[in-house]
Parts: C-alpha cells; structure tokens; sequence
C-alpha cells in the first residue's frame, strides 16, 4: 500500500484519524545514527533533540555560537482598527520533507532552483518550525529572517506514538518545605531557556501520545504548560495543539471544545486539527467568549496538500479544498472574526518542482498559474486551479512593514546570484546560492494606486518586480500601456505605486535614506518617492538620473511643529508623471535600498571595532572544520540606540561581511564562520587576505577588520 503513496500520505495520517493502517515513521536510522547526524547538523546550525535524556542533559555551555540566532524580533506598529476588519492573522506551520534541509542552514550552499522562503511575511502573524523531533529549534537562519520582518518564531515540542518515556513530560519536583501543590517542572524550565538562548519566540505543544494512566491528570498537565507560559514571559507564544484531550486519548476536536480549552486556555493560544466545519468555527468562538480566550488567538487549521488526489481510502478533507483554494478558508474565517493556521505553506515548492514560486504567487496572490505546470496529480491545471476572486491575501491581516521608528530594506531575497568564480570555487558550480538568513523586508501590496484619470487607468500601469543580479537584488517599477487607442498626445498621465504599508511615528530625527534613480529616458517626464501621511499629505522625492546616489531627506511635520497621531507616515511608493510613451514596457525606476530610521550621526561608525580576527580548529571526524573567529568591541561613548535593533550576541551589527583577497565568501550571523574546504586548501599554501565588514541594522558599514591568514 505505501507504494503508491509519497511520504506526506505516511506521516499525515496522525491527524486523519486512520494512523494504525500505517507503521510508526520511526523505522529508519538507529539511536546512534541518529546521534551522529545530530552531531553533523549542529555544524549546521542546526538544533533539535530525539529523546528526553539529550533534552534533559542541555546546557547553554553546549549551544554552538552558529546555533543561535542574533536578530531581535523587530516590534510591528500596531495595525489601524479599520484595516483588522473581515481580516484574519495567519499563522504558518511549515512542514517541508521533515525540514532541517541543506539550504536551511548557517552557511550557504549551490543550488539549481530555488526553495521555499516564504515572500508574503507582511501579511504572517506567526510561523512554526515543524519537525518529527521530540524538541524542535528553529535554524536561526529562519529566526533571523522572519525576525527582520517582524514575524514571531516558534519552536515544537511533539509527542508522538513512537516517542519513548514521554511521561517524563509531567514530572515534577517537590522543592523542601513548600506546599505539595506547587511543584517545578523541570522541562518547562528547559524549554524556556532553550527559547530564550535560541532567540526564537515560544513553543507549539503538540501531544499525540497520551500518557500512562499512572501519570495521568489533566490539572498537572496543565500545571506544566501555566509554569512555561509563566517562564516564557509575555512576550512569548504558547500554542496548544487539537490532539489530546482533558480525557488523555487523541481525539481531534477541529474546534475549540470543554475537552481541550483547559490546556488552550492555559497556552493563551490554540491551533485547531483542519477537518473543521462552519459550525465548528461559530460554536469555537462563542466558547471563547464565555472562557475569556480572544477569538483572534484561535487558529483554524487548513492542510494545503489536501487538494492533492489520493489512493487513500479516507481523502484528506479541509476546509475550502486546501491548495490554491487556500484562501477560501482564510476568508470564512476572517467573515467570523477568527485566526488561521496553515499547515505545510510549502506544497508548492514541494509538490511543483521547477514552478514553487508561481504556485505559491496563486495561492497567495490568485496569479494565473503556468500553462505546462506538471505535479504527480495528473491534470494540474484543473486539480489546482488558480483562484483570483479568493486568494489568501485578500482577506488576510496586512500588517505595516518595519516598527513604528525603523524601517530597512536592501531587497534581497532568499536565494541568490554569484560570479562564475563564486559558482566554481564556492557553490559546486550551481547558478544559485542559499541566503535565507539575509532575506529582506519585500514590497507586497496587493493592488495598484492609480489617482485621476480613471476613464485612461490602463495607460502606464504601474507595476514592479524584483530583479536578481550578481551579489545584490534591486526593485524595478515599470510602466506599461495597454490601451493607446485612449491616449492624448497633450496629456501627462499620473500614477501612484505602493510599495510599502507603514505604520511609522513621524518627528523631527526620523530620516529616510534611499539608494534609487529615475531611469526613464522621457521629456515632460518625472519619476519620485512620494510618502503618505495619516493626515493625508502626500511628499514627493524626485529621483536622479545617476546611479550610486544615496538621498537622504528629513521627515517632520510642517514648519518643526510637533507631530501628532494623524501625521503618522503611512505609506512608501513611486509616483509617476508622463506623457503617453505607447504600449512598449518602460523600466521607470530603480531602488536597491530603503531606510527610515531615527538621524545618526556621521561618526557612529567610529565607536566599534572588529578585532581578535583568528582561525580555529572545531570538531573531530565527521564534524572536523575550520572557522574564522573575531571579536568586537565598543572604542568610546555609544550613543543612544533607541529606534534601532540591538542583539544580544552581536550588539549593533546585523551581519558580519567575509571576504577572501576580494570575493565575497559569505555572510555570518554570529562572531564565528565556518570556512569552506576550498578555502582551508588555499590558507594551507600561501595563505590569504581576510576582510570582515560588519554591517549595522540600517545597513551601514559600522566596522571593517584585516587580518592575513595561513594555516
């Protein structure tokens, strides 16, 4: 029978409800094997833990630097209250092939094609990690991205049917001379300094084991997660899973119920299993009213791969159909006031090879799909049609880009170009590499500002695209005209481009700084940034017509006055006067990088140093390697960084640039890099020249350090 299945089929049916047609996934590697690749991956770094001795026996001593990720969680704005209207919060649970792939890694590797980096984080409430692991970290690779776009990170812990001594889970110690009602769970505790040490933002608790009726009372179970929820802190998530229940058997209620809101409850969150219906959201949301839980905090999950056909005698069945009809889910649930939880978000990249991203722009967006789209379901094109009228985005909260005092983008984007020296000496000769740690803040507006000329909107649309190059990615608007026949010779045509839905405090050190240029060659043309206020002001920026310009322009209310609630800075664009140019496609502008942040001063620079640069030897057989080392450090008096991020392992640097005599070599995110073999061969001979660049938060280079190297 599980020949003619794929391994999703194998591992879904924990929440199907028909688990004991299947053995337990747990057949492959022995202990040890899987010892020894845990060992590998955390070169990686890579996190996670099998059983409860290795989860019992961490310590911080034993976090690798590589293993932690060093980006704050940027805090969003809050979003207007008519914007949360018939919206939902989405939040993903990303299930990829077991996760912890090569290109999730600290490091970068070649690829041929790209893979799954999510691009629509503005609209992401929250994002789990899912892995068949007993304790699931999240790469910081993925913490750091979804971080730098305000995105919450969550961890897993997940009992299964194969998980051995999961009673360990509630056991407590009785401290001396206190009450026998108030004992310390010892694992709560170590989940929450596992989160806090790994920087990411909380836990999902996924029971699908009950316990020994021996151990078993819901009060301490729900003990345990109170304790956690407590060490935590408020800040971070805690989400209860739909699978065991207050009567310790794995029942899927696909709702909230009296059988599962004591441990919801006690987790502030919960996501549902995805068989629910319309009753179950309605009756779910009227028990959260009366039990003080906020309707918003119930998740409602939706399978993606439940469009997919089936040998299954049981077809997985979900809400709206899953898939490219993702949206038809979010939509009911937003009408109803309630949140979303979709699971596996990478179907597309999974089940499309070749064609990941336009799946996933379908499903996001309702963009057309490819008219030679393949998958294994036979007949694509009407297995997974693509749904313009109810994509996820169109009722999906949108939350404002950056926080309320800082905003920075530079476009790059999860995968990305190299030299063909960088391709050959580096990447195995591959045209791509994997960059998701450096992942940006991506434009995603889902429509298109056109202002006057209503009955013309068809001449010189607005619209953009990001276009890769070598090291570096760059937004390009466009303009074309679909509709000449309507076009006057004497008329100049206005258009307005979003780009970015902000939610930012304006003042009189709040500054943008924009690397961009006018690159349409037009008389009686302009192309300009402009900035929308709350108070319905609209600043227009003209562009250059030369490259390699930063603009740098105060933002403040008028005449200095101070600024009130309404002058809030609300959105980020181009603007655009011509006349009619024809139907061609005109490239308009470019911009490669976008700060607003609060006014630096010029010598910022000049109080931090990169110093200590060495090499070092880590690990034994498997695990041997090399690693470039530094250290930084603080030359004078810091000026204040409020308004800035500030992490708690690199202090001011986003990222640390690493170069070799000149080529870009990688970035890191810690205070340590692991050199590539080719480069440990070269330093073996002749040695070579090291350069570190660290880069600040607003990316610009704060520190730079040399240092020639021979092993």
């Amino acid at each position: 029978m599980t020949s003619v299945m794929g391994w999703k089929d194998i591992l879904r049916p924990i929440r199907d409800g028909y688990r004991h047609l299947f053995p337990s996934p747990d057949t492959g590697p022995t202990p040890e094997e899987r010892e020894k690749q845990r060992k590998v991956d955390s070169v990686k770094g890579f996190t996670y833990f099998d059983t409860f001795d290795q989860l019992d026996a961490w310590t911080e001593a034993l976090a690798d630097p590589l293993q932690r990720a060093n980006t704050p969680l940027l805090q969003r704005s809050q979003v207007p209250d008519k914007d949360k209207s018939r919206k939902a919060d989405i939040l993903l649970c990303h299930d990829y092939s077991g996760n912890y792939r090569p290109y999730e890694a600290a490091s970068g590797i070649g690829l041929d094609e790209e893979s799954y980096s999510c691009e629509q984080l503005q609209f992401v409430d929250s994002f789990i990690y899912f892995s068949h692991k007993l304790v699931c970290v999240p790469p910081p690779a993925w913490t750091n991205h979804l971080h730098r776009n305000g995105v919450k990170c969550i961890g897993t812990l997940l009992v299964e049917p194969q998980t051995k001594e999961s009673d360990r889970l509630l056991e407590r110690v009785f401290a001396p001379n206190v009450e026998e009602g108030n004992p310390t769970f010892t694992l709560a505790t170590k989940l929450a300094s596992i989160a806090k040490h790994y920087g990411f933002d909380g836990w999902l608790i996924n029971i699908e084991k009950p316990f020994s009726k021996d151990s078993w009372d819901p009060n301490v179970l729900q003990a345990f997660l109170a304790q956690l929820k407590e060490e935590i802190g408020p800040d971070k998530s805690l989400i209860w899973y739909d699978a065991i229940t207050i009567n310790n058997k794995v029942d899927y209620q696909n709702s909230l119920t009296l059988q599962n809101i004591l441990f919801a409850k006690s987790c502030s969150q919960v996501l549902t299993n995805y068989c629910w219906k319309e009753a179950n959201a309605r009756e779910s949301k009227e028990l959260s009213q009366r039990y003080d839980l906020l309707p918003t905090d119930i998740f409602f999950g939706v399978d993606v791969w439940a469009q997919n056909t089936t040998k299954l005698t049981h077809p997985r069945i979900t809400y709206g159909g899953g898939g490219t009809n993702t949206g038809v889910a979010v939509t009911e649930l937003a009408d109803m006031g309630l949140s979303v939880g979709v699971f596996a978000p990478a179907w597309s990249f999974e089940h499309f090879p070749g064609s990941g991203r336009n799946v996933d722009e379908a499903m996001w967006s309702g963009l057309p799909l490819p008219v030679d789209l393949k998958c294994s379901c036979g007949d694509a094109q009407s297995q997974h049609p693509s749904n313009p009228e109810c994509p996820i985005l169109r009722s999906a909260t949108h939350f404002p880009a950056g926080s309320e005092t800082f905003f920075y983008t530079n476009f790059t984007r999860g995968f990305g170009l190299h030299s063909n020296r960088e391709g050959a000496e580096l990447y195995e000769g591959k045209k791509l590499h994997s960059q998701l740690a450096s992942q940006s803040v991506l434009p995603n507006m889902p429509t298109t500002s056109v202002r006057n000329d209503q009955d013309a909107s068809t001449i010189h649309v607005l619209a953009y695209r990001l276009e890769d190059l070598v090291s570096q990615t760059q937004l390009v608007a466009e303009t074309e005209s679909f509709t000449p026949q309507a076009a006057k010779e004497d008329t100049i045509y206005e258009r307005w481009l979003p780009l970015f839905k902000l939610e930012m405090r304006t003042s009189a050190n709040l500054q943008i700084r924009m690397l961009a240029r006018k690159v349409l060659e037009a008389s009686n043309s302009s192309v300009s940034i402009y900035l929308k206020f709350a108070d319905g002001r609209v600043t227009t920026i003209g562009l250059p017509e030369t490259g390699g310009t930063t603009l740098t322009r105060d933002i403040g209310t008028p005449g200095g006055e101070e600024p009130q609630d309404n002058s809030r800075l609300q959105e980020f664009g181009i603007h655009l006067r011509a006349p009619h140019l024809g139907q061609k496609s005109f490239r308009v502008a470019v911009i490669q990088e976008l700060c607003i942040a609060p006014h630096r001063t010029p010598s910022y620079h000049e109080h931090w140093s990169i110093d200590n640069i060495h090499v070092g030897h880590r690990g034994d057989g498997d695990t041997s390697h090399w690693r470039l080392c530094w250290a930084y450090q603080s030359t004078g008096e810091v000026e204040d960084t409020r308004g800035l991020p500030y992490s708690e392992t690199t202090g001011p640097f986003s990222h640390f640039c690493v170069s070799v005599d000149g080529m870009m070599v990688g970035r890191a995110y810690a205070l340590e890099f692991v050199l590539h073999e080719y480069l440990v061969g070269i330093l073996e001979g002749e040695g070579r020249e090291f350069e570190i660049r660290g880069v600040g938060f607003d990316g610009r280079t704060i520190a730079e350090g040399r240092v020639q190297v021979r092993l």
